[in-house]
């Protein structure tokens, strides 16, 4: 009785850690395209605003003048 138990508990152990990756194949492939846009979203941010602050970082050299 007590390996039946044992047995039935890692069934459902089992069952519930399929329907856990199920879930979460089927997100991954259902918001493929959401997720690929905002990848390029943030990565395209992150692009831009490491760009102003290497030009901020830099001084300009048109106004500065040399004597």
């Amino acid at each position: 009785m007590r390996e039946r138990r044992n047995v039935n508990a890692m069934r459902s152990a089992v069952v519930v850690l399929g329907a856990l990756a199920f879930g979460y194949l089927t997100l991954q492939l259902g918001f493929k395209p959401y997720l690929e846009r905002a990848q390029i979203a943030a990565d395209q941010s992150e692009l831009s605003s490491s760009l102003e602050q290497q030009q901020q970082e830099q001084p300009n050299s048109s106004s500065t003048r040399h004597f």
